[in-house]
């Protein structure tokens, strides 16, 4: 088979046919590693860019993601400055580590009810949306303007019950769902509206593909019913209203935990990709739900990717190809974000797996 782009990879699997190799999925915030002189410091703990310069500079950012798709060959670049870029614009505080992924650590609400005293987020003006948008712009104008290059750029939004979980709190939103579900509703059909809002910011930008993660949605929290009654409506609402305005293959969404209890449920949201955490037999989901959208994981990132050796790596990654590759619907990840000080060398091995595995017809 002819060697395709990156584009026209990611296409095929989303259709669920066969391309001439199994695409991969970039590394997400590991990206920091790929900063200035970063990369000759993974896993040591002075660095020559700290984490907060990262996500604040799109520059910098934009940068060292060129860096990492020439260095790993990966189809998507992730653009992710923040699970809580839109969380702080309406009200949320968080903590940036030096190096670490900043976290939520002020609610914006106190009362579920309370949604409706909300900031609706300027995605011109708000917080590191700005940032978000900038980084994009740049990636577009050096991939896809410049270089020609059809890799997709990534956007990220969080999903509606997580970002929701951010504003209240998630066990005061666990609660809520119990004593007060109308309103758990219309805080979340409320995160939806401006996820679609900041989804659309970052398609206009460049973006050819968001992100939706929504590990708050996660069955280690929620039981299927209550994903089905307050998360399902939103999630699937929000998916539609992204690829109506960009096209087929622009959602991707995430969902972290073990989730076989609602996997069926899961493809109804009708998403581009769907990518499943290692808690997931990948074999289960390709025979329950492959013939209805991609699947895309699921290395474990703690075990194997941050504490295991190569070979573990590429056993690993061989496995995931053999259990959702054949028939093509498939991308190749991690189970969720690589853990920021992964090995260089396990980062490296499993860009490598695509050529050595992932080739059509599928030797594995």
């Amino acid at each position: 088979m002819d060697e395709m782009s990156h584009a026209e990879r990611i296409k095929k699997v989303i259709d669920l046919e066969e391309p001439d190799m199994v695409p991969s999925f970039g590394p997400c915030s590991w990206g920091a590693n790929m900063a200035w002189d970063n990369v000759n410091r993974v896993g040591k703990p002075e660095k020559d860019v700290y984490f907060p310069k990262f996500v604040h500079n799109p520059d910098i950012y934009a940068d060292a993601w060129v860096k990492a798709l020439d260095r790993f060959g990966f189809d998507f670049v992730h653009v992710l400055v923040g699970s809580n870029v839109l969380a702080l614009p309406m009200g949320c505080k968080e903590a940036e580590p030096p190096w670490g992924i900043p976290q939520v650590v002020g609610e914006a609400i106190e009362k579920v009810e309370d949604w409706k005293n909300l900031k609706f987020p300027n995605m011109d003006t708000d917080g590191k949306i700005p940032v978000q948008l900038s980084a994009i712009r740049l990636l577009d104008k050096e991939l896809h303007e410049r270089r020609g290059d059809d890799v997709f750029i990534t956007g990220t939004v969080i999903a509606p019950l997580t970002l929701a979980g951010f504003l209240l709190g998630v066990e005061p939103l666990m609660f809520a769902m119990i004593e007060k579900p109308d309103e758990t509703k219309e805080l979340v059909e409320f995160c939806a509206d401006a996820g679609i809002e900041c989804a659309k910011a970052q398609i206009d930008a460049g973006a050819d593909h968001i992100f939706t993660p929504d590990p708050t949605a996660s069955g280690d929290l929620i039981p299927a019913d209550f994903y089905e009654q307050l998360a399902f409506p939103a999630a699937k609402r929000q998916s539609e209203a992204i690829r109506k305005y960009k096209d087929k293959y622009s959602h991707h969404y995430h969902i972290c935990g073990n989730t076989a209890d609602r996997l069926e449920i899961l493809a109804g949201v009708g998403m581009s990709v769907l990518s499943l955490d290692n808690q997931v037999s990948l074999k289960e989901a390709k025979e329950r739900i492959g013939d209805k959208v991609c699947l895309c994981g699921n290395v474990n990132p703690a075990d194997t990717l941050f504490m295991g050796t190569p070979e573990k790596v590429e056993a690993e990654s061989k496995q995931c190809i053999a259990d959702a590759g054949p028939g093509g619907g498939f991308i190749l990840w991690s189970g969720c974000d690589f853990p920021l000080d992964c090995p260089l060398e396990n980062v490296e091995r499993f860009y490598e797996m695509p050529k050595k595995y992932g080739k059509y017809p599928l030797q594995v």
